[in-house]
């Protein structure tokens, strides 16, 4: 038992004495916004965003949870429905599928709503924390996104 103990131990120091300083992942910009799915319950996406990892470690963005507008209305909350592995060193566009419940729309905002998915492009507002990680070792970051992005029909 005192092996094993040691054994642990002694991985955790390496693990945790190798970390290098990290260079930051950028997000450039949402490509694509695809409406697959969109009634009076929410709407269904998938959100394609160009992103570089120039580190040599990958890692995975895990399905989090995010406040929504659409054309500076408050759509409510949106969640990731899978999540995605950006690969390391880097630069690809990678899809988010992304489901959201209308739970802050009014009845009176929803033809607003219907009206800007027949649109060419909508300004989409995404605010939350974002979940990255790899293995045991998990980080929490604060994004506040606002684009113009164009919309392709359902």
């Amino acid at each position: 038992m005192k092996k094993t103990i040691s054994i642990l131990f002694t991985f955790c120091i390496i693990l945790f004495t190798s970390c290098k300083e990290y260079q930051e992942v950028s997000f450039s910009e949402i490509n694509n916004v695809n409406v697959t799915t969109l009634s009076q319950k929410g709407v269904e996406a998938t959100i394609t965003a160009h992103i570089k990892n120039p580190n040599k470690v990958a890692f995975t963005i895990y399905r989090s949870e995010m406040d929504v507008t659409v054309g500076g209305i408050d759509a409510g909350k949106a969640q990731m429905t899978e999540n995605v592995r950006i690969k390391a060193q880097s630069e690809e566009i990678y899809t988010f599928k992304i489901k959201s419940d209308f739970s802050n729309l009014s009845f009176a905002d929803m033809p607003k709503i219907m009206a800007m998915a027949m649109s060419k492009h909508v300004k989409v507002g995404l605010k939350g924390n974002l979940k990255v990680g790899k293995l045991f070792v998990k980080k929490s970051f604060p994004f506040d996104i606002i684009k113009n992005v164009p919309i392709e029909g359902m």
